[in-house]
């Protein structure tokens, strides 16, 4: 039987291992897709987060809000001659975690001591 698929094969044909070849491929392919695997891993573990420097200053003392306060009434008050009343506000609102800028009387926020 052994000779047979010898008879019918071609001359010059050579018979591949399929199964071979894909093993082999599958294998590189695993290798590259491990190594960028690490590669994004170190990566991610090499960059630092960033530093978010604060504008507000460093002592802040708790305000309990009295009727009619409003954040911007409050930030306009702290804000220098020609600054941006909105981010003071959007600095107050992430300083106190604030989903939105009204302020309920009786609710305590923290605000710049100075």
């Amino acid at each position: 039987m052994r000779h047979l698929g010898k008879a019918l094969r071609a001359p010059g044909v050579r018979v591949v291992d399929v199964r071979g070849v894909v093993r082999r491929k599958c294998g590189c392919l695993l290798v590259a897709l491990s190594a960028v695997a690490l590669v994004w891993l170190a990566a991610d573990m090499v960059m630092l987060p960033k530093a978010d420097s604060a504008t507000l200053p460093a002592h802040v003392v708790s305000y309990t809000v009295r009727p009619g306060d409003t954040l911007w009434a409050y930030a306009s008050s702290i804000t220098s001659q020609g600054g941006d009343v909105a981010r003071t506000v959007d600095e107050l609102m992430a300083l106190n975690e604030l989903d939105s800028a009204v302020l309920v009387p009786g609710q305590r926020i923290i605000v710049p001591a100075d």
